[in-house]
């Protein structure tokens, strides 16, 4: 199969994609606002992200069932920006409002977001049980990357004869993957409320190492600096979210350097030209160690469609 999508036509520096017409291919115009496409350097790096996951699967792992787990994989990761620029939405009305109940708006966008990150990570076994198959004939659990990181590597190695690389990917993704399951788990299984999202001026906050109330979303994550926390114990729900969604794009692409260890890529589609994802709040994800690291941020101006309209 064939990853049909825009691409740069350096001749004339105009997007176009390939479509089906009959039994031929015809060309049209197709610039991506929110889609993958290819070109042989990024376009613009301000709303555009290379992502070796899906540059590699789509080039040199092209099954009409990969490919289709890979778009919902996207399509994933376009949420997690989405859920960013939505903090910023809401951080600009309560500036305007000062209507604290907005909190509740950050709060059910959190309880979506963590139920985001499981969904990514479950994708992400699927393309793994997938191309496993393809490779060794052997079946593995889909659906479930927590079946896979819960069990013991020697297990593993024994029951679907995994090769080293793919076991030890199992191993360094193990911890984080169920820290956040945990809360997901919590929100999803459990009826965790999520302890009140704060409303302050430099951002929406949570409340760390309160005894009465403990928040699990604080005490899984150790990522706010004593000089970031601000009075009463409040920290950065921004970092949170960022250093998530920083922390998952880890995992996916050092997934896409273990795949071509593993199973012997075919030919490429392409040898000059590879994929980039583009959508209208990638940005924030481009960001997102700036983000983790500063902690408080001002609602970009000019962020998003709704900022601009108000």
């Amino acid at each position: 199969m064939v990853f049909l999508g825009s691409y740069l036509d350096e001749r004339d520096n105009k997007f176009k994609a390939y479509v089906p017409q009959g039994d031929k291919l015809t060309w049209i115009f197709a610039e991506p606002v929110e889609a993958f496409y290819y070109s042989e350097k990024i376009i613009d790096k301000s709303k555009d992200i290379y992502l070796t996951i899906i540059d590699i699967v789509a080039r040199y792992y092209s099954f009409d069932s990969v490919i289709k787990t890979l778009i919902k994989i996207m399509r994933d990761i376009l949420n997690s920006s989405v859920v960013v620029e939505k903090y910023f939405v809401f951080l600009d009305l309560y500036r305007k409002t000062k209507d604290v109940l907005i909190n509740n708006l950050v709060t059910t966008d959190l309880e979506y977001f963590f139920g985001n990150t499981r969904s990514l990570y479950d994708l992400l076994q699927n393309l793994i049980q997938d191309l496993w198959k393809r490779a060794s004939k052997r079946n593995l659990p889909k659906n479930s990357f927590h079946t896979m990181i819960k069990q013991d590597p020697e297990n593993l190695k024994r029951k679907y004869n995994l090769p080293e690389p793919l076991i030890k990917y199992y191993i360094d993704t193990k911890d984080f993957f169920v820290k956040c399951k945990r809360i997901r788990d919590s929100i999803y299984h459990r009826g965790l409320d999520i302890q009140p999202v704060f409303c302050i001026e430099d951002g929406f906050a949570l409340q760390k190492d309160n005894p009465l109330f403990p928040n699990s979303l604080t005490s899984e994550f150790d990522i706010w600096p004593m000089q970031k926390i601000k009075e009463n114990g409040l920290v950065s729900l921004l970092a949170l979210i960022s250093y998530i969604n920083k922390k998952l794009l880890e995992d996916m692409n050092a997934f896409s350097r273990v795949l071509v260890q593993i199973i012997q890529p075919l030919p490429a589609i392409s040898e000059t030209h590879k994929l980039f994802l583009r959508g209208p709040y990638v940005h924030h994800l481009l960001r997102s160690e700036e983000y983790v690291e500063k902690q408080w941020i001002e609602p970009p101006l000019s962020s998003s469609y709704f900022l601009k309209g108000r």
